[in-house]
């Protein structure tokens, strides 16, 4: 006899690890003498590890729903590999940033591995309000870590703007989830789009031939909500000044990590609505209707992203909006509102786990020794540290789209299946975005080399150069062996088919 509780526990094994390893972290903390937090790094690291290790095991087993909300699928694995991956690198990052190694702070390790709990849920249930829930989780521990400088003004106004908008947002997202619940009467993305089979008026097929205003409103208020997690525009003003202000490792979780789970939780709301098997033909009309909008999303964000970054002197504060301008590019499969769209959009934001975590990287390892995050601070430092200048190169390149790198091959599968979409006036404002981020991305490698060189000392991490060397090795090998990650993407879209 088998016990549906324990059955439903071991599906969760990787979710349960991860919680298990956050509390152990915060016990850690408490009960060690002294505030050396590389113990509850290295800790956090094993349990990721761990987590990693059950995640892989789930890899080509079939699709199932755990206790009526979760579902443990393939498209979930994904993004939560991604997250684990991602905050691995995150407290590597804290492990190696003097200034956090200096205070020995652990309650940053807890408050990460909190977050990646959040993701875990909402990119892997179909229910809006468990995916609410796990998206306060995430954003909770988001608000924590970005003002966890508390001494800093700077900091304490990044965390008061990211709370305030957030909870804006949030607010707006649990009334149009409320309004599809009052028109749907369920809140199961899986049922809202289907028929009962007995030929009843219900759900989205109904509504939308009676009451289609009351329809668009309730999913734009949500696509609201998830806009603002993505920093798509115009929810995008909170993340320049949450960017800068927050400790470099934080600005790295919310850049990577957090947009990441932002947008797996959006495909899932689209594709389990619009897209999947044995959704009715009226709904699948409509979800084209919404790719338009998205579109037309895309095309705004990104230029905004790119208009502003031209203007930035802080590196920080340009990445920042580079990342806006590349959450407009990953709209561009979204809007596609095909499965090729989907698999595309997966692909470039693994693509964007190497680049954008290597640019923050290098950041961090400039700012230890500079003391600050201005591209000015940066002129003359190529030849004092060639080998993470030259990876920042790469890194530029790969932001940018150029070949030979896993930037150009992500754009290239984005722009192909907009091409096949229909969606050729937005690929030109995508292609003219591209050539604009030229200007400021490479504004970096001029100031590091073709400026006078610095006699600035620079202290050596070794390790740490190597492994920020080593992710753009990954990312130009990737870009050339392009196989694995675009197989990978392509075959964890699952969360189309009917369970």
């Amino acid at each position: 006899m088998t016990n549906s509780y324990l059955d439903g526990l071991s599906a969760l094994a990787p979710e349960v690890c991860l919680t298990v390893t956050a509390l152990a972290v915060l016990v850690l903390d408490l009960v060690q003498q002294g505030r050396d937090s590389r113990r509850v790094g290295w800790l956090s690291l094993a349990g990721l590890a761990v987590t990693a290790w059950l995640l892989w095991g789930q890899w080509g087993q079939q699709s199932q729903v755990v206790f009526g909300m979760v579902v443990v699928d393939q498209f979930a694995n994904f993004f939560k590999l991604f997250t684990v991956l991602s905050l691995a690198v995150v407290v590597v990052f804290v492990m190696n940033d003097r200034r956090e190694r200096k205070d020995g702070i652990g309650e940053y390790y807890f408050l990460l591995l909190g977050a990646a709990i959040g993701a875990f849920f909402m990119v892997g249930t179909n229910n809006l309000l468990l995916m609410v829930l796990a998206l306060e989780l995430l954003s909770l521990s988001s608000y924590s870590l970005a003002g966890f400088h508390k001494n800093e003004r700077r900091s304490a106004e990044a965390s008061m703007k990211y709370v305030i908008f957030g909870g804006l947002s949030t607010g707006i997202m649990v009334y149009g989830v409320s309004l599809l619940y009052g028109l749907t009467g369920t809140i199961d993305l899986a049922r809202m789009g289907t028929s009962d089979g007995t030929g009843a008026v219900v759900g989205l097929v109904g509504q939308l031939g009676t009451s289609p205003v009351p329809v668009a409103i309730a999913i734009v208020m949500v696509l609201a909500g998830f806009a603002y997690k993505v920093s798509i525009a115009p929810f995008h003003f909170w993340t320049p000044d949450v960017y800068e202000g927050a400790p470099t490792p934080v600005t790295t979780f919310l850049a990577v990590g957090s947009k990441a789970a932002g947008f797996g939780a959006l495909l899932r709301f689209l594709g389990a609505l619009f897209l999947r098997d044995g959704v009715q033909q009226v709904v699948a009309d409509y979800g084209d209707r919404i790719g338009l909008l998205l579109g037309i999303l895309a095309a705004v964000t990104m230029t905004i992203g790119n208009l502003a970054a031209l203007r930035q002197t802080s590196l920080k504060r340009m990445l920042a909006y580079s990342s806006i301008a590349h959450a407009g590019y990953v709209l561009i499969g979204l809007a596609c509102m095909t499965p090729a769209g989907f698999s595309a959009a997966m692909y470039y934001l693994a693509a964007y786990y190497f680049m954008n975590l290597g640019a923050f990287g290098f950041l961090l390892y400039f700012e230890g020794v500079t003391g600050k995050s201005t591209i000015d601070s940066l002129k003359g430092m190529g030849p004092r540290a060639p080998l993470i200048s030259v990876a920042m190169v790469a890194f530029l390149i790969s932001l940018t789209g150029l070949p030979p790198t896993v930037g150009f091959y992500g754009k290239y599968l984005l722009f192909l299946e907009g091409w096949r979409s229909g969606f050729a006036w937005l690929l030109v404002i995508a292609g003219a975005n591209t050539v604009l981020s030229l200007f400021y991305y490479f504004r970096v490698a001029k100031a590091l080399f073709l400026s006078d060189a610095s006699e600035r000392e620079v202290r050596p991490q070794p390790w740490f150069v190597g492994f920020v060397t080593a992710l753009s090795v990954c990312t130009i090998l990737l870009g050339i062996y392009t196989t694995p990650l675009q197989e990978w993407a392509r075959r964890s879209l699952d969360l189309l088919a009917s369970l």
